[in-house]
C-alpha cells in the first residue's frame, strides 16, 4: 500500500516538479527554453529513467540541466558523469549536452564496483561488480533514449583514467559509492573545475560519507583552500519529496523517500571561523 502511494504520487508531481525545478530567470535566452520544452524535457527525463535501470532521479537530472542552462553558452567547460550504471543519467545529460552544444564525458569501468579496501567504510555494503553496465549497453541506451553524438566514453578505473582529465569542467556528477572513489574522484576533478564549475553528488543520506565537503584537513591537504560545503547533504535537495532522516531509520517512516542530489559549486564555502574565548 505504502509503495503504491508513493509510486502514484511520484508520477503525479512529474510536469508539477519539472516546472518548479525548471523556473529561473537566470536560465540564458539563447538555449530557448520555454514553457513547452521544459515540460517535454522533464517528462522525458522521466520516461527514460523508466526505460534505462537507474540509481538517480530525475529530480536530480532536472536540476544539473538547470545549472547548465543557467550557464552562459559561451563559458567553457564539458559535462562530467563518474558512474554511470546502466547510462539512464547519461542518456538525460546527452539531451542537455546537444541543446548546449556541450561535450559529455562518461567514466566508468564499465565492470561495475571495483574491490573495496579495508579503510573505506562503504565497502561492507556493496560487492564487487555491483552496479554493472557493459559500455556495449551504456552506448546503446544512450543512442536509443538520448544523444550520444555528444558523448565520450572513457573505460577503466577512476584511478587510471581520471590522472588524465586535462578538460575545463562545468558540471560533474559523482555517484560512485565507495570513499575511496570519492577520494580519487575529487582530487581529480576539483583542479579541472571552471571558477564556477559544479559538483553534484547522489549519495546524500550518508554524512560520514558527505563529511568529505566539510574537511579542512581534506581541503587543507588536497588543494589548500576551505571546504566547500554541500547543498543538500544528509536529506538531499528540497524537490517536492517527503524525508527527513535519518537513513537508517527510515523503516519506521515508510512514505518517506529520500530521491535526490546534493551539489556544490567550486567557489563555495563551508568553513567555520568563529572561536570565541
Amino acid at each position: 500500500m505504502y509503495k503504491l502511494i508513493k509510486y502514484f504520487h511520484y508520477i503525479l508531481q512529474v510536469p508539477i516538479s519539472t516546472l518548479f525545478i525548471l523556473n529561473s530567470k537566470k536560465i540564458h535566452p539563447s538555449y530557448k527554453i520555454n514553457f513547452i520544452k521544459k515540460l517535454f524535457l522533464g517528462i522525458r527525463f522521466f520516461i527514460n529513467t523508466i526505460f534505462i535501470k537507474t540509481a538517480t532521479s530525475y529530480k536530480t537530472h532536472l536540476v544539473m540541466a538547470l545549472k547548465i542552462f543557467e550557464t552562459h553558452p559561451e563559458t567553457e567547460g564539458f559535462i562530467l558523469e563518474c558512474g554511470t550504471f546502466k547510462g539512464g543519467c547519461a542518456a538525460n545529460l546527452s539531451l542537455v549536452a546537444k541543446m548546449t552544444n556541450r561535450k559529455l564525458l562518461v567514466y566508468d569501468s564499465f565492470e561495475g564496483l571495483p574491490e573495496s579496501v579495508q579503510a573505506d567504510r562503504e565497502g561492507k555494503y556493496y560487492n564487487k561488480g555491483d552496479y554493472s553496465g557493459s559500455l556495449n549497453e551504456v552506448q546503446n541506451n544512450i543512442s536509443k533514449f538520448g544523444n550520444i553524438d555528444n558523448v565520450e566514453f572513457v573505460k577503466g578505473w577512476f584511478e587510471n583514467t581520471l590522472p588524465n582529465l586535462n578538460n575545463k569542467i562545468l558540471l560533474a556528477f559523482i555517484d560512485v559509492d565507495l570513499e575511496a572513489s570519492l577520494d580519487v574522484c575529487i582530487k581529480n576533478i576539483w583542479p579541472n573545475l571552471i571558477e564556477k564549475g559544479y559538483v553534484f553528488m547522489d549519495e546524500v543520506v550518508g554524512t560520514d560519507y558527505l563529511a568529505l565537503f566539510h574537511s579542512e584537513r581534506f581541503w587543507k591537504d588536497n588543494f589548500n583552500r576551505h571546504p566547500p560545503g554541500l547543498i543538500g547533504a544528509g536529506t538531499g535537495l528540497p524537490l517536492g519529496e517527503y524525508y527527513i532522516g535519518p537513513y537508517n531509520e527510515r523503516d519506521d517512516h515508510p512514505l518517506q523517500h529520500p530521491n535526490s542530489g546534493a551539489w556544490t559549486r567550486k567557489d563555495f564555502s563551508g568553513f567555520w571561523n568563529y572561536y570565541p574565548e
